[in-house]
């Protein structure tokens, strides 16, 4: 076992990236409430600054997607719409199978750039966490009721 391998397998390094996570996401979400009296005065200047801090929490996330699971988002695309990506607004939705779906979405928009700006769909319980409180998130409440009732009547 390699020393990357037992430092990834360490919970004194679990607890080390967790503790950094909620740390700078609270000094963040902090500095991005400060921006807020910029709001009324400048909204492009509160725009910019808000992206950058976005950007600060959500690499943190891409990194532990990225190195620690070891995970590669590949893109299979026509060569053509490539060099448009990162440069235009676009919609991506991915098929949800798995928990981390939206990790893969910001894996994709730090490579082409837009992750400081992108936005994601979230539960409605997972928009009660600190650092995803003002990462500009979506929050969707999901009820199986509602989804019956609407497959029953089409």
């Amino acid at each position: 076992m390699d020393l990357i391998a037992l430092l990834k397998s360490q919970f004194l390094c679990h607890l080390i990236f967790c503790y950094v996570f909620i740390a700078s996401g609270l000094i963040i979400n902090t500095l991005q409430l400060f921006t807020l009296l910029l709001w009324p005065i400048n909204k492009q200047l509160f725009r910019k600054i808000n992206c950058r801090l976005s950007y600060c929490i959500s690499s943190q996330l891409v990194m532990l997607l990225e190195w620690w699971s070891g995970s590669e988002c590949i893109i299979h695309t026509d060569p053509r719409a490539y060099p448009k990506y990162g440069k235009e607004n676009a919609i991506v939705v991915l098929n949800h199978k798995f928990e981390i779906d939206f990790l893969c979405g910001w894996s994709l928009a730090e490579r082409f750039g837009v992750l400081g700006v992108s936005r994601t769909c979230i539960s409605h319980l997972t928009r009660l966490s600190p650092s995803t409180l003002l990462v500009f998130s979506l929050s969707v409440v999901q009820s199986l009721q509602q989804h019956q009732q609407l497959l029953k009547c089409s």
